[in-house]
């Protein structure tokens, strides 16, 4: 008799879906879904850039399974639910650096991504998990930040205007206070 797989939020049992799943030595990889065996309730999971000799079958109400996306929000210590769909918001958003600096949300886009604006008047579209909630005793600090930043931006430019070392200095002057 065949058995039906169990109903899991974020997770498609079918062939060829993404999961992320642990192997037996209790590592997270992202998997992807070779076969189902319904008779048996398992499927065989091949563990992405690893050689299909490494697949194993897993049960599929195994623990050691999840969604693919669950890593980068249990990374950032974000729940699913939380959303900060807030325009005006002030937060913490990830520059190219990878470090973080305040910025305020400007939009939510269709596909999941915010338009933010940083403090040194940056706009750049960033993913969710690239965002976090600014500290409360840090609100309100990026708006006179940005006054004196502004008020400074003269001092930062080469003879040609260009303000070629502001974002740096900038930047740093966040850090320094």
């Amino acid at each position: 008799m065949s058995k039906k797989p169990p109903n899991r939020p974020g997770i498609i049992f079918e062939v060829g879906a993404r999961v992320e799943a642990q192997d037996y030595l209790q590592k997270w990889y992202p998997s992807r879904i070779e076969e189902i065996d319904y008779d048996e309730g398992k499927m065989l999971v091949h563990f992405d850039r690893w050689s299909h000799r490494y697949d194993e079958w897993i049960f599929w109400d195994s623990n050691r399974l999840r969604p693919l996306e669950r890593p980068a929000l249990r990374k950032e210590g974000l729940k699913e639910e939380d959303d900060m769909s807030v325009d005006g918001e002030e937060v913490l958003a990830r520059w190219t650096d990878c470090r973080y600096y305040p910025a305020k949300i400007e939009a939510v886009n269709k596909e999941g991504t915010y338009t933010v604006q940083f403090y040194d008047g940056v706009i750049r579209c960033v993913k969710r998990i690239h965002i976090k909630s600014m500290p409360e005793d840090a609100k309100g600090q990026v708006r006179r930040l940005h006054f004196v930043i502004i008020h400074l931006q003269p001092f930062l430019t080469e003879g040609n205007g260009q303000n070629t070392y502001g974002k740096k200095l900038t930047r740093a002057c966040y850090f320094i206070q």
